[in-house]
């Protein structure tokens, strides 16, 4: 029976519990060739964490005796390299650093750190130490003691540094002067990086592998630490971290084994974590496919190992810090424009370039205006990814494409209370299917913030997105913008998750139409007042409501068509009469 290592980074303990691995260790080789200090950024629980431990795992010389047992039937344990088995490894995690107080009371939180695992490293090569290393002090203090000892044995030291930006970025979304305090002039985070720097000078220090998320820390280092090398966009590792689909049915062939899966549920696992969590590119090279997001797989395959059945949730929890940090730039004048061209468009987004260096300084300056580094931010959290067109980018999936919409929504009612009531009216129309209570609410909540646009601007994608960011429900829908349909595409599609159709759920379709105020020659107060019936009568919204019913009639079909019985459909037109007015109908 297969076990999944779902929150587990442990590489030793899964080899040796016999726990489901996907092999990355053909990536060994790649990694001593880049260089001696490396920089990887991936966004949080992409994995990074268990490729440590593995680097720790083959480096360490405590691990010669065990090296069968952890890496045979490995890619690397058929061709090891020469540094196998071969180092002392030192380990700092900087998530465990108290973001928290003052400037000095977070220095001595690093400091503790920095102490601890020192104290770790002394009981894990006792007896390969010929000298005592101090553990008191200040961190760069303790580290030249540990380099004192590590230099009189055979030994080299590898340096291994993980989310070398968590407790940093907390500081900087909270307190900016605090955070350059900590990364200037003589700040204990920049006094900690010259500090390894030195150390690669002859010092011990051979190697340094580090991971985070974002480079804004390390750009503030300035020469504080300007050694390393940033292999985050490297061709050779665009899949290190993250799953290929042919990787995902591989561990869905042994669930269904051990839970007697029937083909089409096989089959419609891959189509769900296809749409919810693939979709992510590293690198602009052509020929790198692209790569699942492997927290959300492991989320899923455990709850179908367990179960039988996926998860009501699509979305791992553990991910929630993220919807934070947007809403913080869901708050900017270029972060709330971001937000709204990529949910309201083809959730594309172009740029000069992908910019992979930017100090908080520019950062902050250009929240306000360009939004070239909000871009670039979103691309490192992983909220955009890559595609084959320099500087275009794009959102990967629909968990992060919900993360935009329920900001947007939050863009849109930011009132206290206004956002669960979206929340209400969208379940009652889920249950009921009586449309007039949601284009009520949608016509008194949400088109009068879009009024002060600029009306050239409006387009019908506008008026799609605030449908999406109220109706997107991941726990009972699949949820389609632009379903492609017998070569047309449907605006909005709704499709009940296989497991939620015994609830009672429907599926939904909606056609939306606009219409444009200067081709009614009325005036926005003259359409406020004007009656529903006398409304519809207006020829350009009778032609879009005919229109909107027409293409309606035509994607049933083709749905019909396509999923047979199953489906349950309810399809409805709308009509935006600029931004005064909802009409509607269910459509037969």
């Amino acid at each position: 029976m297969i076990t999944l290592p779902y929150g587990i980074a442990d590489f030793r303990r899964i080899r040796r519990e016999g726990m489901a691995y996907v092999d990355r260790t053909a990536y060994i080789p790649r990694i001593e060739r880049l260089g001696s200090t490396l920089v990887f950024l991936r966004p949080r629980r992409f994995g990074k964490s268990l490729w440590l431990q593995t680097l720790a795992n083959y480096y360490d010389v405590r691990r010669a005796e065990e090296f069968t047992d952890l890496f045979g039937g490995l890619a690397i344990g058929r061709t090891p390299t020469p540094r196998a088995n071969r180092s002392f490894i030192l380990q700092w995690n900087f998530s465990v650093v108290d973001p928290s107080g003052s400037v000095g009371q977070i220095a001595e939180s690093l400091r503790e750190h920095v102490s601890s695992r020192a104290k770790n490293f002394i009981a894990d090569y006792k007896d390969r130490l010929p000298v005592k290393v101090e553990t008191e002090g200040s961190a760069t203090a303790i580290l030249d003691s540990l380099l004192s000892a590590v230099r009189r044995t055979p030994h080299p030291l590898y340096l291994l540094i993980d989310e070398y930006d968590n407790f940093i970025n907390e500081v900087m979304a909270r307190d900016v002067e605090t955070y350059r305090a900590l990364v200037h002039t003589d700040g204990p985070f920049k006094l900690l990086f010259k500090a390894v720097k030195n150390a690669t000078e002859g010092q011990g220090l051979e190697r340094v592998f580090i991971t985070g998320v974002s480079p804004v820390a390390l750009n503030d280092l300035t020469s504080g630490f300007n050694i390393a090398r940033n292999v985050s966009l490297e061709p050779d590792l665009a899949g290190l971290c993250g799953f290929e689909e042919s990787e995902i049915r591989g561990l869905l062939e042994q669930i269904s084994q051990d839970r007697d899966l029937s083909p089409e549920a096989v089959e419609d696992a891959v189509a769900t974590m296809r749409t919810w969590y693939n979709g992510y590119r590293f690198t602009a090279s052509e020929g790198n496919g692209l790569v699942y997001n492997p927290t959300n797989v492991l989320y899923f395959l455990d709850h179908l190992h367990r179960h039988g059945i996926p998860p009501a949730q699509l979305h791992d929890e553990n991910l929630r810090t993220d919807r934070g940090k947007l809403s913080f730039l869901a708050r900017t004048a270029a972060g709330s424009g971001v937000i709204e061209e990529l949910t309201e468009g083809n959730g594309e987004i172009e740029i000069p370039e992908l910019e992979t260096s930017f100090s908080l300084d520019r950062l902050l300056t250009q929240l306000q205006q360009d939004r070239g580094s909000i871009v670039s931010l979103l691309y490192f959290m992983g909220l955009l990814t890559l595609t084959d067109v320099p500087g275009r980018l794009r959102v990967p999936n629909l968990v992060v494409q919900k993360l935009f919409l329920d900001r947007l929504l939050e863009i849109h009612l930011p009132a206290p209370g206004d956002t669960y009531a979206a929340r209400e009216t969208a379940q009652r129309f889920f249950r009921s299917g009586d449309l007039a209570p949601l284009l009520a609410f949608m016509e008194e909540k949400l088109l009068p913030v879009l009024s002060n646009r600029d009306r050239g601007g409006l387009h019908e994608m506008a008026i799609k997105a605030l449908f999406l960011s109220i109706l997107f429900d991941d726990t009972r829908y699949t949820v389609s913008s632009e379903l492609e349909l017998e070569r047309s595409y449907a605006d909005l599609c709704l499709l009940v998750r296989p497991e939620m159709r015994r609830h009672g759920y429907r599926d939904v379709l909606f056609e939306l139409k606009l219409v444009r105020r200067k081709d009614l020659g009325k005036t926005g107060q003259e359409l406020r007042e004007m009656d529903e019936e006398a409304l519809r009568r207006l020829p350009p919204v009778a032609r879009a409501l005919d229109e909107a019913r027409e293409q309606a009639r035509r994607y049933c079909a083709a749905l019909q068509r396509h999923h047979g019985e199953d489906l349950e459909l309810r399809s409805y037109a709308v009509v935006a009469v600029d931004l005064e007015r909802l009409l509607g109908d269910e459509v037969a």
